[in-house]
């Protein structure tokens, strides 16, 4: 990198400290620390199973002396996408919301709460078995993925609630 470059980079750079920028995931910001002090409870279903399990990966294990907990609710719709010209839908999009709330339980008060969206999108195929799977991981994505975002709210909002 030119020397030039590096100056370019670093008069690129300098609005962002002077607005009061920080990493998020930098060591021992308030996202870190966040980290194994979330109990996430218990939901029935496959899907919220599949939420639950990726929220655990991202938030880690914790047992139910953790601080705070983290209820969600969500709501999985399926819409047809596509529909050839014989009247048969060859496409779905399944579009999921979770609202979530994070409750600090010394006081049973709400931390923090808030609402995710997402979609995502499968293929019907002529066999049933095959659309089936489709459709199967089609929502472990849908869930995946509300689960990151959650995880990305409640690190950057974290400096806000965590104690």
């Amino acid at each position: 990198m030119s020397l030039y470059s590096r100056r370019l980079l670093l008069l690129a750079l300098l609005p962002l400290a002077a607005c009061g920028f920080e990493p998020v995931y930098g060591t021992g910001t308030a996202a870190q620390n966040m980290l194994g002090k979330i109990e996430v409870q218990v939901v029935k279903g496959r899907n919220g199973f599949e939420l639950r399990d990726r929220l655990i990966e991202r938030l880690g294990s914790v047992g139910t002396d953790a601080p705070f907990a983290l209820s969600f609710k969500t709501t999985i719709t399926s819409d047809d996408l596509t529909i050839s010209d014989d009247s048969d839908v060859t496409r779905f999009t399944l579009q999921g919301v979770t609202e979530f709330r994070v409750i600090d339980k010394d006081t049973k008060s709400i931390a923090y709460q808030n609402t995710v969206t997402s979609n995502t999108a499968y293929s019907a195929t002529s066999g049933t078995y095959p659309t089936s799977i489709a459709e199967r991981d089609a929502n472990v994505r849908l869930n995946r993925d509300l689960a990151d975002k959650i995880v990305t709210l409640l690190s950057i909002t974290a400096k806000d609630w965590l104690k």
